[in-house]
């Protein structure tokens, strides 16, 4: 929706750029979706994938959701400092950044009614949610869980521990963020060739960057992701700072937190726990889109049951 975006233009430049003002703008729409790139999703409308299909929205600026295939997913608020998302069925991926415990991100699956209160990396499915990274709180007691923690409303137990785990998802959602990451680097150095940048415009925004075909992740200062990469500011590059964030690499970014595969493969192996994984595929080394094959996640060892 257009009232729903601000429009600038750079003199000078060739490339328009469009500032997300609310949650819900479609960045990435692979196969079977009912859902275009580019259009903002209105709250209380179901978003949803098919067999192979995936996508990625945007919620508020440097935080993501993505959904995997045969996925149903519903933005019920979308206001930058109210969101909240309900998943109705399949698998998804949530990467955040702002959220805290006064500002949450809300996301109901199943019965579970949960509550992101740190940047960090969540997958939700089939009434469950792991914590990649970051903290959770429990809505319904006030309880918070850490990195590593499984939490479930009807598999007989509420909490427990779970070890080191990858899926196809979460690979491609990782794999999404380097991509981003790397074009964040490109815009950057092409605003330090703009005459009269008026710099406060693209602090902590989205910038659509047509060589990338998506929103590109602009913060207000050094930045990153909670997969590890980083970012750079417009403020940073146009007052000469650094041309690389802190810990970044020639390319803008750095290795990443859980791996920072430059390819995203994985190989064989179920979802995680019957619910997670499964149904999102590679992206390849240099392609800024998933393959068109399906891709499986790797079943993870499990703990025994700990308290939070």
């Amino acid at each position: 929706m257009i009232s729903l975006l601000l429009v600038l233009m750079m003199q000078g430049a060739t490339t328009q750029f469009l500032v997300s003002t609310r949650a819900g703008l479609v960045n990435y729409v692979q196969g079977s979706a009912n859902v275009k790139a580019a259009i903002s999703v209105p709250a209380g409308e179901i978003i949803s994938t098919g067999p192979g299909g995936a996508v990625e929205l945007l919620l508020n600026p440097g935080s993501y959701l993505r959904m995997g295939e045969n996925t149903r997913v519903v933005l019920d608020r979308v206001e930058l400092y109210d969101i909240a998302v309900r998943i109705l069925a399949g698998s998804m991926v949530i990467e955040t950044n702002g959220f805290s415990k006064d500002l949450p991100l809300k996301v109901t699956t199943g019965d579970l009614k949960m509550e992101i209160i740190k940047d960090g990396v969540y997958l939700f499915a089939d009434g469950k949610v792991i914590v990649a990274s970051g903290r959770i709180r429990d809505a319904g007691n006030g309880l918070v869980y850490s990195k590593g923690y499984e939490i479930s409303n009807d598999q007989g137990y509420r909490t427990r521990r779970v070890k080191t785990f990858t899926t196809g998802l979460e690979l491609w959602s990782q794999k999404r963020d380097e991509e981003i990451s790397r074009a964040n680097f490109s815009i950057a150095k092409s605003l330090r060739q703009t005459q009269n940048l008026p710099v406060s415009s693209f602090l902590d925004v989205w910038l659509w960057y047509p060589a990338f075909g998506c929103f590109v992740y602009m913060p207000g200062g050094r930045y990153r992701s909670p997969y590890g990469y980083s970012y750079l500011s417009a403020g940073q590059v146009y007052s000469g700072g650094s041309s690389t964030a802190s810990g970044g690499s020639s390319g803008g970014f750095g290795s990443g937190n859980n791996g920072g595969s430059s390819n995203g493969a994985s190989s064989g192996g179920g979802g995680f726990g019957g619910g997670f994984g499964g149904g999102v595929p590679s992206t390849g080394a240099s392609s800024s889109t998933p393959s068109a094959g399906a891709q499986a996640g790797h079943p993870g060892g499990r703990q025994s049951p700990a308290a939070p």
